[in-house]
């Protein structure tokens, strides 16, 4: 406890806070000339980048910016993420719905001109949304565990794609409207959006063709090649629609004088900062070299700080280096986690109960390597961590965690809500843990309700695992059929309709 007490005086790799953002003076004017844009004629943006460039920071600092506006009533900021979990159908959308709600609860029907009527279209986007992203059925799945999940899957409702983009549309239209009476501008803002399904990104590619006044659209993407982000997909979908990109470069001169002061309360003269923008320029490689100079109590002087820089090269490494033990200890046990992270199965992963569930809470946020979320699960403060965790995991420790996280989200799985996000998991740990019998059956299931969902990708990565299980077990029976499957879902990969989504 001592030693992760320690650490508390570490900034964390968390998005920065609005009052905290440095620099990036020409991006935000670029953003906010499109946010006055918005008032007449719906406007979309871009902000790209590699990972650690600062991206979802300039979302934080636009939202600020938005309900900063002087005058009349605070306009709606609606923000959602897009987690690295594949199969998880308009999930940030929905969530963007969440945000809406809680909006709207918040406003008098009478008061507001147009407040039910934006009432009922998020009702009914909700329900649309619902009908179609989850491709299974929630009842009965409680009290099943292991091979027994197989089987409690119902029959997808008939609700198609044309319904999904009718139902948001309209949503944008009702939020417009409402927003429009006040003269302020809604701002919708998409994080990580490379990591979205193909149907994700095709919503989004629709949606910005025609955005109503009053509404901006803000979205995050990781431009880095050969990365597999889907950047380079992105760029393609959105060449015709005129969304502009703003994509982020290092860190100048001044501006990492101003995060040092502002975020660090150092002092860094010309000659240091001038180092640091020619080896380190990205926030989170900043991040990382100051919080090691504070872990060691040490000046930021030039020499200081390319003591520091001769480290580990991953400026993720060079985090870690200032982590105590436990923490590093907490950090390798979750990181095979998809994100959102559950609390009950973080506990369980930890061996935690009771008050020290409470306790991991704290001292997680105080480690400053991971992050709460709105809904109330985890995450890793930055994608980054997560990735250099899993690369140093080895081949036995990886298989010994991937066991013990499928075992816990079936200890757990009678507390948890997300349904979907809970098979999906089963079917990634199961794989990786080696527990074939159990990974044959749940991808393949899963893989053909998101060939009839026409999320091919996530369709041909779950098939693709189910053949592989099979492979292991020597079943030449059931692997004929999942051979079969994979083959029904390169066909759709490859025909003409692909071009469509």
């Amino acid at each position: 406890m001592d030693e992760v007490q320690q650490q508390v005086e570490g900034v964390s790799y968390a998005p920065t806070p609005p009052e905290e953002f440095c620099g990036r003076q020409e991006e935000l004017e670029r953003i906010s000339a499109a946010l006055s844009r918005a008032r007449e004629h719906g406007q979309a943006v871009m902000i790209s980048g590699p990972s650690g460039i600062g991206k979802s920071s300039l979302l934080n600092r636009l939202a600020y910016e938005v309900q900063e506006c002087p005058g009349g009533l605070q306009p709606p900021v609606l923000r959602a993420e897009v987690f690295d979990l594949p199969g998880m159908i308009f999930f940030a959308f929905r969530e963007l719905l969440k945000d809406l709600r809680r909006s709207a609860a918040s406003t008098r029907s009478g008061e507001t001109p147009g407040a039910e009527g934006m009432k009922e279209a998020i009702r009914y986007a909700d329900d649309v949304f619902e009908k179609y992203a989850a491709p299974v059925e929630p009842v009965g799945l409680l009290s099943k565990t292991g091979e027994e999940i197989i089987g409690v899957f119902a029959r997808s409702p008939e609700v198609g794609y044309d319904r999904v983009y009718q139902a948001f549309e309209e949503l944008l239209r009702e939020l417009g409207r409402l927003t429009a009476g006040t003269g302020r501008v809604a701002a919708v803002l998409l994080d990580d959006v490379h990591l979205a399904s193909s149907l994700d990104r095709r919503l989004l590619r629709d949606v910005v063709h025609d955005l109503p006044p009053g509404i901006l659209l803000a979205f995050t993407c990781r431009g880095e090649d050969g990365a597999g982000s889907g950047y380079a997909t992105m760029r393609e979908e959105l060449r015709d629609s005129g969304v502009p990109e703003v994509p982020l470069s290092g860190m100048q001169r001044h501006e990492i004088q101003e995060m040092g002061e502002k975020r660090f309360g150092f002092s860094i003269d010309d000659a240091a900062a001038g180092l640091l923008e020619e080896t380190s320029g990205d926030p989170f490689s900043l991040m990382a070299c100051f919080n090691v100079l504070r872990h060691r109590r040490l000046a930021p002087s030039r020499v200081n700080i390319a003591d520091v820089l001769a480290g580990p090269e991953d400026p993720a490494g060079l985090a870690f280096a200032a982590l105590p033990g436990s923490a590093r200890a907490w950090a390798e046990e979750l990181c095979v986690l998809n994100p959102p992270f559950p609390v009950p199965v973080m506990a369980c992963m930890l061996d935690l109960q009771g008050a020290g569930v409470t306790l991991m809470a704290d001292r997680m946020q105080e480690s400053g390597m991971f992050r709460r979320l709105p809904g109330g699960e985890y995450a890793f403060a930055h994608p980054l961590l997560q990735e250099h965790c899993r690369r140093e995991l080895t081949a036995d420790a990886r298989v010994a965690l991937n066991a013990r996280a499928a075992d816990c989200f079936e200890r757990s799985i009678h507390r948890l809500s997300g349904r979907l996000h809970v098979l999906l998991s089963l079917a990634c740990h199961f794989f990786h843990a080696r527990e074939y019998g159990k990974a044959a059956d749940l991808n393949l299931e899963l893989g053909v309700r998101f060939y009839h969902r026409e999320d091919y990708d996530t369709a041909l990565m779950l098939t693709e695992r189910a053949i592989v299980s099979r492979e292991r077990l020597g079943d030449d029976a059931l692997l004929a059929a999942a051979r079969q499957q994979r083959d029904l879902v390169r066909q759709k990969v490859a025909g003409p309709g692909r071009a469509a989504q």
